[in-house]
């Protein structure tokens, strides 16, 4: 029994290891879940409480900031404006799918038919998602580098602990029931 409970706890300590990013979809997560330990650096600077290391150093502190929010509320946007419009052809692919299939005379052609294009449009759809998710990732990352090797660069900042790479997450966007 000892041993059971061994394997659950490590078991249980591996799970909470796993990086919050890897199962956060592109644009849902704020700013400090995406960015805690720069979100915490930075509220501290406004706040004027800036760490000991950097006092001389606030105005460029601030100013990384302010890029660092802003290329990420930018980067939230545009993933949102490309897939939403991506979303809706999805929706509207599987709801006609759907009429499709469940007219009172059943057409078995038609819903077959109809049941290959959604496939066809829903597969077109999700890599363009998951383009979209890729340049969404790759914005924040380099904000993030761009970020931190700012802050490194200042005198006393180069033994600040940088926030982890941001991840790609699995893409769920679309809907997967078409049959």
């Amino acid at each position: 029994m000892n041993r059971l409970r061994l394997s659950l706890a490590l078991c249980g300590c591996a799970l909470l290891a796993v990086p919050a990013a890897a199962g956060a979809r592109p644009g849902h997560r704020s700013f400090n879940a995406t960015f805690p330990v720069a979100s915490s650096l930075c509220a501290k600077v406004a706040a004027g409480h800036a760490p000991a290391r950097l006092a001389g150093s606030v105005a460029q502190v601030t100013a990384a900031c302010a890029t660092l929010n802003t290329s990420f509320t930018k980067a939230q946007t545009d993933y949102a404006a490309a897939v939403t419009p991506l979303t809706q052809q999805a929706s509207a692919a599987v709801a006609a799918r759907r009429a499709a299939c469940h007219t009172t005379p059943h057409n078995a052609a038609a819903c077959q038919a109809a049941r290959v294009q959604a496939r066809a449009g829903l597969t077109s759809l999700r890599a363009q998602i998951r383009g979209a998710a890729r340049t969404y990732h790759a914005t924040v990352e380099a904000a993030r580098k761009t970020f931190w090797s700012t802050v490194h660069a200042l005198r006393g900042g180069a033994t600040l602990p940088a926030d982890h790479k941001v991840g790609p997450g699995p893409v769920t966007a679309v809907p997967s029931s078409i049959s």
